[in-house]
């Protein structure tokens, strides 16, 4: 297994240690070969020109990129004119330190200060690398950059003319309506369990069958052993305690867990019934059994810490939703590096809080885009409150393409997981929920709708006739036009055209209600 570096930031100051580590990356033979000037830097003038130029833009102050606390590149960030081209821009310019070159750290710096940028509001990043520059070009270019165009660059202050190539790299954008409807998953979880492999096999066709009559677009379960999830003395969770289960937690894992030999029945019986199988894995051993069946991942939300499990499913090819229950910024941040240099390519992150059931002021809709913004990957919603509707129809409104949710045959079955999950007529209203609100968000910009058009035509006021014209006779309003609804006469001209017309000759008898149109009054 490869080790997965932890990439971080902090500023640097315009203090004596900082500077010289700057000055002397700077001066290395490879560096100032590839830099604009080419002449090594000495003090104190170098202090002077750091403090007085690299503060000048206090949204981009100077960066250094440490590696596992280890300072490895220094990162400045200016802004960027770029004609043609909207949004904020900046230019960026990484400098690794000497030692650490031809490590395969260039791409993964790069990645994590667009990460970084992007969620501060910078929509382009732009860098000039001189056209020898291989090296250089090719990090950048693994790092996302496309090719955008060669230059001439002119050193301001020797006129000398460089040839470069300039590459950029966008923000990504999510549109709040995707081209794929919502997906939805009906999560089934350990719910299938009744005590006998037989009774368990049962269960667990009957909530496929549920899940594929409500319209979801998959059923999940969940597949683990007890003894690589929890501690062997774990205790009991206090939240079953108090819902009446006083059982250790690994006990209920143990009396819980899905045979591997019930995973290929599974997945057929959800073929036959057009609804895909799913199902979360807890370790690299589950991963294996499940993945065969599978043609997507899931992560649950205590599993992102879960190092050689996420290794493991980046590894698979596949696409893998991530719940983010009880994570916080820089743990999502962690796993998301970890899946994309491990290979992984297609990443859709879920806000959940982590309470059984969670009360709807918890649900915090509002992680959704922020989750969608800060990393750049598609998002959604893992819903552990009661009811069908709130969840799942908000967080659709606010962009979801992933809605997870628990599901029953009966509220009281036995088990942690029945009490708070939908029944099989609240699955059915929740996916109906999901639909009708993908047809109410369909829409961007503002436009006048089909179905808006007939009252458009009949209620919106226009200039209208308030008595018959004559030909030649002024047009005034008040006297004879005035801001009425057409009804089913003919809609006349935009108000703001008022102006154009008062005390103008009309050009045709108008009759009483008429509108007045554009061409109907003259300019002589």
């Amino acid at each position: 297994m490869h080790n997965q570096p932890t990439v971080s930031f902090r500023n640097a100051k315009s203090r004596l240690d900082d500077v010289a580590t700057i000055m002397s990356w700077r001066n290395d033979p490879v560096t100032l070969a590839m830099s604009y000037h080419q002449e090594p830097k000495v003090m104190p003038g170098f202090l002077e020109e750091f403090t007085s130029d690299y503060f000048f833009a206090p949204d981009y102050p100077p960066l250094f990129v440490m590696l596992d606390g280890e300072e490895i590149a220094f990162l400045r960030v200016k802004p960027y004119d770029l004609p043609g081209f909207e949004g904020r821009v900046v230019s960026i310019d990484v400098n690794l330190a000497p030692e650490r070159r031809g490590q395969g750290l260039g791409a993964i710096v790069l990645e994590r200060v667009c990460r970084r940028i992007f969620s501060q509001g910078v929509d382009i990043a732009v860098a000039e690398i001189k056209r020898e520059n291989a090296a250089s070009f090719r990090a950048f270019e693994k790092a996302g950059f496309c090719f955008l165009d060669e230059q001439i660059h002119t050193v301001e202050d020797t006129g000398e003319r460089v040839p470069i190539f300039r590459l950029m790299r966008r923000k990504p954008r999510f549109e709040q309506r995707v081209a794929a409807p919502v997906f939805i998953i009906a999560e089934a979880g350990s719910n299938f369990r009744m005590g006998t492999p037989p009774r368990d096999l049962a269960m667990a066709k009957a909530l496929i069958d549920v899940a594929a009559e409500s319209g979801a677009d998959a059923v999940k379960f969940q597949t683990y052993r007890p003894e690589t999830v929890y501690v062997s003395n774990a205790g009991e969770a206090d939240y079953l305690s108090e819902a009446g289960v006083k059982e250790s937690i690994s006990d209920i894992f143990r009396d819980l867990s899905m045979p591997y030999d019930m995973i290929p029945k599974l997945a057929e019986y959800c073929q036959a019934r057009g609804i895909e199988f799913m199902s979360t894995p807890f370790s690299v051993a589950d991963a294996e059994a499940v993945d065969p069946f599978v043609t997507r991942h899931k992560l649950a939300s205590y599993e992102i810490s879960h190092r050689r499990l996420i290794e493991r499913l980046a590894a698979s090819g596949k696409p893998l939703i991530m719940s983010t229950g009880a994570a916080e910024e820089a743990d999502i941040e962690w796993a998301v590096d970890l899946f994309l240099q491990s290979g992984g390519k297609d990443l859709t992150l879920l806000q959940c809080t982590a309470k059984y059931p969670a009360p709807l002021a918890s649900l915090n809709l509002r992680a959704i885009p922020w989750l969608r913004e800060r990393f750049g990957v598609p998002s959604g919603l893992s819903d552990h409150s009661r009811d069908p509707v709130i969840g799942p129809a908000g967080a659709v409104a606010l962009g979801a393409t992933v809605i997870e949710k628990h599901f029953t045959l009966d509220n009281r079955l036995p088990g942690p997981d029945h009490s708070f999950a939908l029944t099989p007529d609240d699955l059915k209203t929740m996916v109906r929920a999901i639909r009708d609100m993908e047809q109410a968000v369909s829409q961007e910009g503002k436009t006048i709708l089909a179905d808006e058009q007939e009252l458009r035509s009949f209620a919106r006021r226009s200039v209208q006739a308030v008595r018959a014209i004559k030909k030649g006779e002024p047009i005034r309003e008040g006297v004879n036009v005035d801001i009425l609804r057409p009804g089913k006469q003919r809609q006349g001209a935009h108000p703001r055209l008022l102006d154009d017309m008062e005390g103008k000759p009309a050009t045709r008898d108008i009759p009483a209600g008429d509108g007045v149109e554009p061409g109907d009054w003259t300019d002589a």
